[in-house]
C-alpha cells in the first residue's frame, strides 16, 4: 500500500490568496461547466451552490498547504466519517467584488491556526448568478480533496495536536508558538 502525501495547493487547482466554497458535490458544478448557453449553466449552478437568497454561505481564505490542511480539520470536525471527499470551487476576492459580495470575517471552526480565515457571506439570487456566469466563463471547475487525501492531511494535524484533528489534544502546536 503506498502512502498519501498531503496534497500542495497546486495539486488541488487552489490559487493562493483565494477563498475556497465547500461544495456538497462536485457535479453540481462542474456538470454545467462545458454548457455553451453560459446564462443557464449559470442559474442552474447559482440555485444549486447557493440555494437559497439571503441566506449565509460560508467561504475560507487560503494562501498556504497549512491553512488549507486547517480548513479541512475544521470542515471535518464534526463529520462523520471524517476522511471523506472534500469538493470546492475557488474564488478570488476581485471575483466577489465584481459580483457585489461583501465578506463578513466570522472566526468559525476547531482549528486555531485558521479559524480567522473563515468569512460569512450574503449572496443574493443576482450576486449568485452574476458570480457563477464570471467563473463559468473562465473555465473554472470544482476540485476535490480525495478521500485519502482528506486522511492524509488529518492526520498530519493529528501530529500538530490541532484541536480539529485530535480528540483530547491538551495543546496545539499553534498554542505552543
Amino acid at each position: 500500500m503506498t502512502e498519501t502525501t498531503c496534497p500542495s495547493l497546486a495539486e488541488l487547482g487552489i490559487k493562493p490568496g483565494s477563498f475556497i466554497r465547500k461544495l456538497d458535490k462536485q457535479t453540481h458544478w462542474n456538470a454545467f461547466a462545458d454548457q455553451e448557453d453560459l446564462s443557464m449553466a449559470a442559474l442552474e449552478v447559482a440555485a444549486r451552490v447557493f440555494g437559497e437568497q439571503g441566506e449565509i454561505y460560508s467561504l475560507w481564505k487560503v494562501s498556504t498547504e497549512q491553512e488549507f490542511y486547517g480548513i479541512v480539520a475544521s470542515l471535518t470536525a464534526t463529520a462523520n466519517p471524517k476522511d471523506r471527499n472534500i469538493d470546492f470551487i475557488w474564488i478570488s476576492d476581485h471575483e466577489l467584488e465584481a459580483a457585489g459580495v461583501s465578506l463578513d470575517n466570522v472566526p468559525e471552526g476547531n482549528c486555531i491556526r485558521v479559524k480567522s480565515l473563515h468569512f460569512d457571506v450574503v449572496i443574493t439570487q443576482q450576486s449568485a448568478k452574476h458570480l457563477c456566469y464570471e467563473l463559468l466563463s473562465k473555465q473554472r471547475i470544482a476540485y476535490r480533496c480525495k478521500k485519502a487525501q482528506t486522511k492524509s492531511i488529518l492526520q498530519y494535524q493529528r501530529n500538530l495536536g490541532c484541536k480539529a484533528a485530535a480528540e483530547n489534544s491538551e495543546l496545539c502546536s499553534c498554542e505552543a508558538e
